[in-house]
């Protein structure tokens, strides 16, 4: 490389902590590999619970 050559990193924030990204994968994610993985967990610990009533089925059913 001559001292002329330029080189870039393309480099953006996790939308989660903040921290620059640096990885081609991780940009295109939005998010770190470890907070990847704690969104993820986050995502899969809101879902509900098969079977699982709220209580806006009991409020159906009073109508």
């Amino acid at each position: 490389m001559s001292g002329d050559e330029v080189f870039t990193i393309q480099a953006r924030r996790c939308k989660r902590c903040g921290r620059l990204l640096t990885s081609q994968e991780a940009v295109e994610r939005g998010y770190g590999c470890q907070c990847a993985m704690k969104a993820k967990r986050e995502e899969e610990a809101q879902k509900p619970i098969p079977g699982q009533r709220t209580i806006f089925d009991y409020l159906e059913e009073e109508s």
